[in-house]
Formats: structure tokens, sequence, C-alpha cells
């Protein structure tokens, strides 16, 4: 059973799993997958393509790419991105 990766971190919603998109918006190449249930390390999120009414997207702690936050719940606090191309967030200083 993989282990539950540390805050913050999201979970995939049930019944839905996601797609990881190289940059936050679904014009971007898909370059992975997460089923339903997944749990996966976040590293921060920016305000991008709105899906469903939500318009944060989080970009992935230890692999790359970006998740929809319409489809991951997020399980403690998730800072704020300073710069998408690196993903360096708030508290990389």
């Amino acid at each position: 059973m993989p282990s539950t990766p540390s805050e913050p971190f999201g979970t995939v919603e049930p019944g839905s799993g996601v797609n990881i998109r190289q940059f936050p918006s679904t014009d971007s190449t898909v370059i992975g997958s997460l089923g339903s249930g997944s749990k996966v390390g976040l590293r921060c999120k920016v305000r991008s393509q709105n899906i469903n009414g939500n318009d944060i997207w989080y970009m992935l702690r230890g692999q790359e790419g970006w998740v929809a936050a319409r489809y991951v719940m997020n399980t403690g606090h998730v800072n704020w991105c300073k710069d998408v191309a690196t993903g360096k967030s708030d508290d990389d200083e």
C-alpha cells in the first residue's frame, strides 16, 4: 500500500481521476494521470483556467506537472507559487 505524502498533499476525488498537465491549463499537454483516491504531494498553487467554478491549479511535488484543484481535495496549507515556470513558492526563500 503506498504511503501518504507529507503535507500539503492532495487526494484525487472519488470516481474521477485527473490528468497531469505540463502547464496549468487543459490546452496544455497531458503528461500523466492519477487515479481516483490517489494521494500526491502538492508544491504550490496558482489561479489559472476555471474548471467547473474552480480556478486553482496545483503544481505537484516530487514529479513534474499540474493538476486542476477541481478534482483534488487538499490536506494542509498550499502556498501560492511565485513563479509558474519554476514552481517556486513563498516558502522557497
